[in-house]
This record gives C-alpha cells, structure tokens and sequence, in this order.
C-alpha cells in the first residue's frame, strides 16, 4: 500500500487530480446508486401507477455503472384482463448507459435464480393505453435463468426443473413490441389443473417468437396469429377420476398411468405439417367413478388436421367411443374458435352413461317443458359434414325418466327416445319418445290425477343444422283412451261455480302439435265421460258426456287460439229428480270460437244447441211449476235447435241472443252467470201465447201482456262486436 502510495505521488500532478476526480465520482456513484435502490426513492420513480405495474425488491446493490444485483425481486403487472407475476430470488443485469440517449432501456443481459412466472386473468380490467410512438423503449436482449421452479397460465401449473432465455422490446405509452427468439425448457417436471394433477416425469422444450406489432393489431388471443412456436413434450400421464355421486362433481387424479407425446409447431396461427400428439389417459367417470377404460386420444397434422379419440367398450362400462374427425386447413382461428367447427367432418360413434340427460331436450327447445330428468345411456352415431350433423345420424336412448309441462298439465313416465337426422334441403332432425305407461297431474307434481294413460307419443321435428335446432322446432304430442279416475279433478278448468262436476269416470284421447316454447297451435281432444254428475246453473244433472276439442290454429305472439269446431255432447243424462220418460240428450257445436289466452283469459264463441227438449233450459229461469199451465205440455215435447253466442271469461258465463226452436215452441232468452248470482230475461212463445221472465238471482218477474216488446227492449249482455270470430 505504501508502495502504491510513494508511487502515486510520483504521477503528474494533472494524472493525479484527474485520478481523484474519477475516485471521487465513483464513490459519489456507489453511494447515489445504493441509496437510490434501498430506499423508498426506488419506489417513488418505477411505481408511478401501481394499478397496471409494480416493481419491489429486498437488498440490491451496484458495484459498477450499469450494474445492479438485487434479491427477492418482485414484479406485478395488469393490462385488460390479464395480471402477470414475476418472482426472482436473485436477479442481476447489466444496463447499456448509451441508449439512454436515445429514449431506450437497453439491458443486454439478466440472469434470474429462482424464479416463478404466473398469468391469470381476472374480473377487473385495466385498459391499454391508446396506440402511440412518443413512449421510451424497453428492451430485454436475454432474460436467462438456470433455475425456474414453477410456471403458472391461468389454472395450469407447471412446476420441476426449468430453465429458459426470453428477450423482448416494448415501447411504452401505446407503442408497438416484439418477443425475439425465446425457449423455456422443464425436466423431470410435474403438471397440474386447477389443483388435479395430470403429468409427471415432464420434460418440455417450447421455442417461440413474434414480430413488431401493436397491440390492436393482436388483441388477446389474437397474438397466437403471430406466433412462431414450438413445443416438444414428453410425459406419464395421471389417471382421470371424475366422480359425479354428490351434486358437485368431484374431479381428482388416479394413480393409473398413461403417456403423453407432443411435437407440436404453430407458425402464425397454421399448424405445421408433421405437428403431431398423443394423449392416453386412464378414466374413471359418472357415479362412483367406476373404471371406464384407457381413453386415447391423438392429433395429426398435414394437409388437414386429423383428430381421433377412441375408449373401446368393455361389458358393464357403459361407455365406449370411436371418433374420426378431420379439420379443412390447419390454420387455428383463435379469434373464432367455432370456425374450427365449421370446418370439421367425420363421424362419431359411441355410448355413455350420463347421471343427466336434460341436455339433451335442451338442444331441441328454448324453454324447459321438456325434461329427461336423472341419468341414462345414450348410444349415438354423428356424422358431421363441415360442422354440421348429416343424414344417416342416430342417437338412442333405451331409458329415461321424462317430464312434460304442457298446458299446465304435468306428465311424467319411463321413456325410450330414438333421433334421426333425414336428408333434405337442409337436413331434418327428428327424436321420437314413448312412454308406456304414464300419469298427468295438474298443478305439479303434487297435484290432482288427471288421466293415467298407455304409450304416450313426442315426436320433436325441426331444421337439423345445429344453430338452427330450437328455432323452428315443433312437436306433436299423442295418446289414446287414456283412462280418468275421477271427473272432479278437472273442476280447475271450468271456473268458479257455474259449471261444477261432482263425480264420474272417463277416458281422454289427445293429438296436439307445439312450438318449441311447449305452446299448443293445432290440435284434438276427446274426452269421454262416464256417469258424470255436475251441476249447470244450479241443475244436478248425470249422464254421459263427450267433448270433441278442436284447435285449428293459434298466434303464439298475440295468444289467440281458433277452437271452432269444438262440440260438447250429453246422452243419457237426468235433470234433477224430475220423472222423465226418457233421458235428456242435448248438443253443443261451435261454429266459431276464440281463446284469447292473454290475462284476464277469455273465450268468446258461436254456438248451435240441439236439446231433445227445453226442460233443463226453462229449468234454469223458474220451477216446473211456476210456468203457466199452456207451457207444461211444452216443456218436454220434440227436439229443440237452438243458437247461441257466448263469453266465458273469470268464472263468468254469458249467454245472448239465444234463439230456440221446435214444432211447437219458439224461446228467446239471455243469461250471465256469475258465481251463485244468475241474471237473464227469457221469452216463451206458443201461438199466440208468451210469457217473458225477468231474473235476478232467486227474484223472478213474470211479463205477461207484451211480453215480445218487453223482451226486445232489455239490453243486451254482450256487444254485437264479440261474435267469436279468429282474427287474421
């Protein structure tokens, strides 16, 4: 030291005033640059705006201009909806001072220990800024580290042995970047998802690269488009365990093996020719989880992407699978991965136990009225023609429980279900369900029987392109002679009190069409009732009764339903405790009816009445006995043709302008019922002879003298307007 001294002293004074300067210069540096780093003035200038970057480290130091080694080295960033976290136990790099006088960050190289990279995406978004070219330029020519212990991309995690060198330039404020020719590497490596592991003794090798581009030129997923990469891949693959006893399913991993290889290269979205991967995995699947096979599953790529899964069918599995599918092209489209569906043909054959089945009703319909609830097997032979189902494809399902809701009625059963795509222009699907045996209830599940019936038939129809499923389909909906237990149960259907059925049995045949909403359009119902006994305004009647229900056309949109057609028939039926010489038969015909099925429901009609006699209808307005005695021998002589037109709306029942007539006897009469309150006027003419009568609940006014003028001067209940007449 001495020695260095006493030469020292020997320079030219100007050699040692400059040697000094520099001294002094460098102590000033050592001092300024470690300052800066440990203290919070680091932070204060890299952490301007925490919410899209953040940079903290432990102890750093520098020894020489450019220079810096720091440790525990922490990095947080967050553009749009992507958080990426970079973590280096030790990092040193080395910055090139003459760029700095060209607005650029130049580190040439950065050599990492311990480090850790993850990439999630989150809820919160921070928008990139706009496109710029004013911003400083960040580049990285080499980020090398020896020793990468893990590495996350959204829930998979890959962690072991790796190592890897990326480079980058960035300019900042909107400016464009490149990532230059990087590689990552992993051996012995173990790979997870979302915490289930799927591969162990890893070893990867992944070489990639983009150019100079901004940011809205490769939003996303959209930068795979620039992309030249590649990945080498070799592994033993973990057994799948998925077991779907408990409403969540439970996904973990087997200690079965199987292999995976890959030996990829994506070059600005197109896949190579020669790319290639094979995946074998063990699988464990559906209640339980029991053992379904070795699933394997391979990718080919040359002039077209080949794609083939096969899981061969072992006795007591339920499940097998053999699919063969080629991809037009090898370019992926990442912007619109359904592209890739577009463009893909072959055939797909298999069979599966599924714990659910409603999927499959909900391919077909827009709304639920449908449902196969619980589990089943389904058998199914695809063939796809660029993206879509083509003719000659089948799908079975030998069992399920089957649900439909239609009308408010609820009918449930054991059902098979057979589906076939037709050939046409376009194509036509079709899936046919039976159910053997089957009970309806009105209200839910809990609610009253309404008919128990034998093989009942849905029959869904509809453009068989796959987009196009649910928004024509109709179905068609048929039983026979299903049998019903009691008649009281449909009382909910006839309003409050005006028409009540106290008892009987019957049968009811059904053939509706639906939309894909479960809204009945066209239709047919008969129903036959067996010693029905009900109460009309207040008559007990009993017989035999039989409603032909037609519905010739509906507007879904506006929810009018045309019923004309529509008869309502009574045999054999007995008035109150009246000694008739012969039963009372009566017929009900609707020339024209509406259902506006929009609240308050209503139904307005045009009706022809055919009675064997008058009784039950003079019935109605006064006792036998309170009729003058010219009317008694008219009362049950010959048939009565009748006419009507009517409104049943909230338990309401109006009849005007009700004209009847036979040999010898002309009556003309209006009626409203409502709940227990009857009110009406009814004029009787024989001959010469008439009598009206004016009602008002139990109070009834005789009109003898002028009983005509009185009668056509009451008003009338229903506007000349509601003539059920269906709208165009």
């Amino acid at each position: 030291m001495r020695a260095f001294s006493a030469r020292f002293q020997q320079w030219p004074r100007r050699w040692r005033v400059l040697a000094w300067i520099v001294l002094g210069v460098y102590a000033a540096y050592l001092l300024a640059g470690n300052v800066f780093l440990n203290t919070p003035l680091f932070d204060r200038v890299t952490n301007r705006k925490p919410e899209k970057f953040v940079m903290r480290t432990g102890p750093a130091i520098t020894l020489l201009p450019g220079h810096v080694i720091a440790w525990n080295v922490h990095m947080r960033g967050h553009v749009n909806h992507t958080v990426y976290v970079l973590h280096a136990d030790r990092a040193s790099a080395r910055l090139a001072l003459l760029p700095l006088f060209r607005r650029e960050v130049r580190v040439p190289r950065l050599h990492a220990t311990g480090v850790a990279a993850e990439v999630t995406r989150v809820d919160e978004v921070v928008p990139p800024p706009p496109r710029g070219h004013e911003g400083w330029t960040l580049r990285f020519d080499a980020i090398h580290s020896d020793s990468i212990e893990y590495a996350r991309l959204g829930k998979l995690l890959i962690n072991g042995q790796g190592s890897g060198t990326v480079g980058f330039r960035k300019q900042l404020r909107g400016g464009p970047s490149e990532l230059y020719d990087s590689q990552v590497a992993f051996r012995d490596a173990h790979a997870s998802y979302d915490g289930v592991q799927l591969l162990q003794a890893l070893d990867l090798q992944a070489r990639f690269s983009y150019p100079w581009h901004y940011r809205d030129q490769a939003p996303g997923v959209a930068k795979f488009e620039l992309i030249h990469g590649s990945l080498q891949a070799h592994a033993r693959s973990h057994g799948l365990r998925l077991d779907t006893a408990s409403r969540q399913v439970k996904i973990t991993s087997s200690a079965t093996t199987g292999q995976l290889q890959a030996s990829l290269t994506l070059d600005r979205g197109q896949l190579r020719p020669g790319s290639h991967a094979s995946w074998r995995v063990p699988l464990q699947l559906g209640d339980g989880a029991p053992d379904r096979g070795m699933l394997a599953l391979q990718l080919d790529a040359a002039k077209d992407i080949r794609v083939q899964a096969r899981l061969p069918a072992r006795e007591g599995t339920g499940a097998a699978l053999d699919a063969d599918l080629r991809v037009a092209g090898t370019r992926i489209p990442f912007r619109e991965p359904v592209q890739l569906v577009e463009r893909t043909s072959g055939r797909v054959q298999g069979e599966w136990t599924f714990t659910s089945l409603n999927w499959i009703p909900q391919l077909f319909l827009r709304k639920p009225w449908l449902q196969l609830d619980g589990g089943g097997t389904v058998r199914a032979d695809l063939r796809l023609q660029q993206g879509e189902l083509a003719a000659g494809s089948t799908v079975d399902i030998p069992e399920a429980a089957a649900t439909a809701e239609v009308a408010g009625v609820r009918m449930t059963g054991t059902a098979s279900a057979h589906g076939t795509l037709e050939a046409g222009s376009p194509t036509r699907a079709q899936l046919d369900v039976r159910v053997p045996r089957f009970n309806a209830r009105a209200g839910g599940a809990n609610g009253d029987t309404l008919f128990d019936g034998r093989d009942l038939f849905l029959q869904l129809s509809g453009d068989g392109r796959l987009r196009e499923f649910r928004k024509d389909m109709r179905a068609r909906l048929r039983f026979n002679n299903a049998s019903i237990p009691d008649l009281t149960a449909y009382n909910r259907y006839l309003g409050k009190e005006q028409v009540r059925l106290l008892g009987g049995t019957g049968t009811l045949t059904g053939d509706v069409e639906l939309d894909t909403d479960g809204r009945v359009g066209h239709g047919t119902a008969k129903l036959l009732g067996n010693g029905a006994r009900l109460q009309v305004a207040g008559l007990d009647m009993v017989g035999d009764a039989q409603v032909d229900a037609a519905l010739r056309r509906g507007d879904f949109k506006q929810r009018y339903f045309d019923l004309s057609g529509t008869s309502v028939q009574l045999r054999n039926v007995q008035v109150g405790q009246q000694d008739r010489k012969a039963p009372w038969q009566g017929r009900v015909q609707f020339k024209q009816g509406r259902i506006d099925a929009q609240a308050p429901f209503r139904v307005d009609a045009t009706a022809d009445l055919t009675m064997s006699d008058a009784g039950p209808l003079l019935g109605v307005f006064a006792e036998r006995g309170d009729y003058p005695r010219w009317t008694l021998s008219l009362l049950d002589a010959g048939q009565v043709n009748a006419s009507t037109r009517l409104r049943w709306q909230a338990g309401r029942l109006v009849l005007d302008d009700l004209q009847a007539e036979n040999e010898r006897l002309s009556v003309r009469a209006r009626l409203d019922l409502v709940n227990q309150h009857k009110r009406g006027d009814l004029y009787l003419r024989w001959g010469l002879l008439g009598a009206g009568i004016e009602l008002d609940g139990k109070q009834r006014q005789w009109h003898l003298a002028g009983a005509r003028e009185w009668f056509d001067g009451r008003p009338a209940l229903l506007p000349a307007e509601s003539a059920a007449a269906t709208p165009n």
